[in-house]
């Protein structure tokens, strides 16, 4: 299992432009092979957690049954190539972390779901 984190900073004002072509999007790609997760965030204004609000930012978090799922995401989906053309304009820039289970436990938890390489990246 990974994850991919991405955090997306967009021209001001913009963001819900961004999260519509997000929200197209990611109806196909969660019929994609592998897929596990694929949702995008926005800060929390809730008073009763100390935290910042970037008003032009989204946080998008993927997580796929393997890397060569997300590999075969990122090389060849059409929704994907739609989706980069769709927000080409809106996007200032955007941040990557992949992400892979620190624990057995989480591996554990993978293959009971019956995930597949839950210990490609141990």
């Amino acid at each position: 299992m990974v994850e991919l984190i991405i955090t997306v900073t967009t021209r001001p004002g913009r963001v819900a432009e961004y999260v519509a072509a997000f929200g197209a999007l990611a109806l196909r790609v969660r019929l994609e092979e592998g897929c596990v997760e694929y949702d995008i965030y926005v800060d929390s204004d809730d008073a009763r957690f100390d935290n910042e609000v970037r008003p032009d930012t989204v946080v998008l978090c993927e997580k796929w049954d393997s890397i060569e799922a997300l590999q075969q995401h990122t090389r060849s989906s059409a929704a994907l190539v739609e989706f980069r053309q769709a927000v080409k304009n809106i996007k200032l820039e955007s941040h990557y972390w992949l992400l892979r289970p620190a624990s057995n436990a989480n591996a554990a938890r993978c293959r009971r779901r019956g995930l597949r390489n839950a210990n490609a990246w141990y």
